[in-house]
């Protein structure tokens, strides 16, 4: 996965989102607390595997797969920690087995939006997950791997009262965000997200809404990209300009809103 130009502006977009809902989960009551996570993940629908791309079959059987309970300790699934968060969305530009430049700088964008500190944890973080990941070439033993990472995260991470925390929708959201920043969605991400979902129960319909605006907004940005390349006459290319940057605004407000409605 390569970031594109819609990564960019998404990632433009996403700037202020953290700010607008962060500080209505830090402090969540305790009575806010999910109920235990029956079952481990959300089965999905059978694709095929395409060509280049990690074991994805592999990656299904293994995320699907019932936790032990010793995985699945009290947790409070009302909130997660930046740390924690920024730690899934480094194994879900990992899924596929390969990080490129860009996905590490697009790591680095989401990672100064969320912590105010990353720069002063941004190094170890990123030791401690290569190090969960491994190093091993045999896909079937890296997408284990990956599975126990992301249990351990969601499931054994101990937090302590200096974290900083953010709402389970705000790390679904630049979960798509950064699966769709180069203009798709990869069958392994869906499977790594659509578990991340399930642990979280994340609503439904929501989970749609969010999916159906990041949609919109790649739309958006394709239709930027394109008006700036016709021949039509400068005010007609800026009006067009200014309306699509209207709506992406306006697309973005109701996002922010939407997030911070499941925390009130």
């Amino acid at each position: 996965m390569a970031i594109t130009d819609f990564g960019k502006g998404i990632m433009d977009s996403l700037k202020g989102t953290v700010d607008t809902v962060k500080d209505k989960v830090k402090n969540i009551d305790a009575e806010k607390i999910k109920g235990d996570i029956q079952g481990a993940a959300e089965s999905v629908k059978d694709k095929a595997v395409q060509t280049g791309n990690m074991a994805t079959e592999q990656v299904k059987k293994l995320f699907n797969k019932q936790p032990q309970e010793t995985e699945r300790p009290s947790y409070d699934f009302s909130r997660i920690s930046t740390k924690s968060a920024l730690k899934l969305i480094y194994f879900l530009i990992a899924a596929d087995g390969k990080i490129y430049q860009s996905e590490e700088e697009e790591f680095d964008a989401i990672g100064h939006e969320l912590d105010p500190n990353f720069e002063q944890i941004k190094d170890s973080l990123i030791n401690e997950c290569k190090s969960a990941l491994g190093s091993t070439d045999d896909m079937k033993e890296y997408a284990e791997d990956l599975r126990i990472a992301v249990n351990n995260v969601i499931f054994c991470t101990k937090t302590s009262e200096e974290d900083v925390f953010i709402s389970p929708y705000l790390l679904v959201w630049d979960l798509l965000a950064t699966a769709y920043s180069d203009g798709s969605f990869d069958e392994e991400e869906q499977v790594l997200v659509n578990f991340i979902v399930k642990q979280f129960s994340i609503d439904k319909g929501i989970y749609h809404e969010m999916h159906s605006n990041i949609a919109t907004l790649l739309d958006l940005e394709k239709e930027l990209s394109w008006i700036k390349t016709t021949n039509k006459p400068y005010l007609t290319i800026e009006a067009h300009v200014n309306e699509i940057n209207e709506r992406k605004k306006s697309l973005m407000d109701s996002v922010k809103t939407l997030i911070s409605l499941q925390e009130v």
